[in-house]
Formats: C-alpha cells, structure tokens, sequence
C-alpha cells in the first residue's frame, strides 16, 4: 500500500511539473485555452463553417438583433473581442469570426490576405449564416474592412462602430507598421508599447512565446501589409455610400495610427461621429474598457 501511494505521488508530482514545463514554455497557448474555456462557460459557442473559398472559425453569444465584430491585423476575435462577447450577448446575437489567416481559421498558403480579399469573406460569411442586414464593428485592420463593406453593401450594415481604424493614405504621421514585425524579444516589448498605452509589464517566458508565434505568422502579416500598402484598397474618397449611423472610436494616445487619421476618416463618412479617448492607445477596448464599453454599447443600443 505505501508503495502504491508512493508511486501515486510521484505520478502527480510528474503530472503537475509536466503542466508547469509546459505552462511556462507555451504561455500564450495556456492562455488561449483559459480563454476558451471561460467563454464556453458563459455561454459563447465556437463553431466552424466553409463559407465559399475559405473555412472559418467563429465565436457566437447571445439573441437578438445580429452584432458582426471583426477583429484586426495579427489578432483574433477571442483576443479583440472576447471580453465583450457574453454581455453583449445579453442584447445582441453577436457574431465574431477569425479572419482568414488568423486565430482558429484557415490559412490559405496562395492567398494574398488584402483588404479586398478580407470584405469578400466578412460578406460571404454573412451570406452562409443568413444575416442579411447587422450592426458592425471593427478594430485597427477591421475597422478598414467594415469601412469598405459598409461602403460596398450599405444594406448590409444597419450601425457602424470603427475602432482606431487603419485605411486612410495621409500625408501626415507616418504608421510604424515595421512594429508589427518584431525579430526578438526586444521587438516584441516595442510592439507591445506600439499598440498598448501604459502596458501592464509583460514577464520574459511570455514575451518569448509570442515572438514564437509572430515569427511564425510572419508571412501572413508581411503578405496583408504588401497588400496594404500596394492595393486599391484606401479608403480615401470611397465612403460616401456608407450612409448609415457610425460612430469613430479612437485612442488618443494612439501611436500606431494617431489620432488624426481618425479625424481625417470622420470626414470621409456621410453621418460619422468621433468619440475621442483619453489615457488610451492603440488598443483603446483594453486600456480603457470601462469608457470603452459606455460608448460602444450605447451607440449600438440605440432604436433605428
């Protein structure tokens, strides 16, 4: 018998350091795992759907009027959206799908992850699920993509929420989108400063497991950013159409796109407000949620 117990200790002792080694060497995957445990928890269901060309994975919460959130460049809907998912859900069926390239959705080798490329899978991802007309919202790279749904298929989007959205071509700040690549951990650290006002300090095991995972999504970034960059995919001069109640959220502390971009793309729209937050950067949802969710639910609350 003491053997036996013995034996059942050294087991879990082995168990438990086992869980540890690999905590420690893959932090960012515990987390994301963490993380879909907790939103399976309350209620958001993860499911997957070939919509046309591509194979997605998305996050759903909730009942009643449709809520389609995008998530932005090198990001995913657990990590931009997450925390809002289940009280959102209270008054929406949210809808949050993974880009193609990006989070739980596939990652096409010959594709050119463009602007362009991303509209037509946010719109036939609408299609496959039957919503014909949603309150939209997107953050950074997804605020450009649902700019140009919105501009595209005005009747498809009923409220427009853009989160320090990219997609404006200024001659003003340049964007420093060499951030977005980090090549060491000293690079990650300047991501982290790029797009976060004030982070929380990030421990070193971690910073090392997100450049792993940067590194080898790279390519996907540098092909959207080529895309970016090249395309026809500005948003100058194309918003005219997009006619529907929008609301502009931006960080006015942001330093990957800076704030005038943001006023320069309240322009372009028909009938945009801008709601400007103090003490927060690029990331404003996660720096200041609390000022944050005020106005984002309000504006999407709103009786038509």
């Amino acid at each position: 018998m003491k053997l036996s117990r013995r034996s059942g200790v050294a087991v879990l002792v082995a168990v438990v350091a086992a869980l540890l080694g690999f905590a420690y060497a893959r932090p960012v995957t515990v987390l994301e795992e963490l993380g879909s445990t907790w939103l399976r928890l309350r209620g958001v269901r993860s499911v997957h759907v070939q919509t046309g060309l591509h194979r997605l994975h998305y996050l759903e919460a909730g009942s009643g009027p449709p809520l389609l959130l995008v998530h932005g460049l090198g990001s995913s809907a657990m990590q931009d959206w997450g925390r809002l998912l289940a009280p959102l859900g209270r008054h929406f069926h949210v809808y949050a799908p993974d880009l193609p390239g990006f989070g739980r959705s596939e990652r096409p080798p010959d594709a050119d992850y463009s602007i362009s490329m991303q509209v037509k899978a946010v719109r036939s991802f609408m299609d496959t699920l039957e919503i014909d007309r949603a309150r939209v919202a997107g953050i950074s790279m997804g605020g450009w993509i649902v700019s140009r749904l919105a501009s595209e298929s005005p009747e498809r989007v009923e409220r427009l929420v853009v989160v320090d959205g990219a997609g404006m071509e200024s001659d003003g700040s340049d964007i420093p989108a060499d951030a977005l690549l980090p090549q060491d951990e000293e690079g990650v650290r300047r991501l982290i400063a790029t797009v976060r006002h004030d982070p929380p300090a990030t421990p070193s095991f971690v910073v090392r497991d997100i450049l792993a995972r940067r590194l080898q999504e790279e390519w996907i970034i540098r092909r959207a950013l080529v895309a970016m960059r090249d395309g026809d995919d500005w948003l100058n001069g194309t918003l005219a159409r997009a006619d529907m109640p929008v609301l502009i959220i931006w960080g006015k502390q942001d330093v990957l796109i800076p704030l005038e971009y943001g006023t320069a793309l309240q322009a372009e729209f028909p009938r945009a407000e801008l709601e400007v937050l103090d003490g927060c950067g690029h990331v404003s949802i996660a720096d200041c949620p609390e000022a944050f969710d005020r106005v984002f639910l309000s504006f999407m609350s709103a009786v038509p």
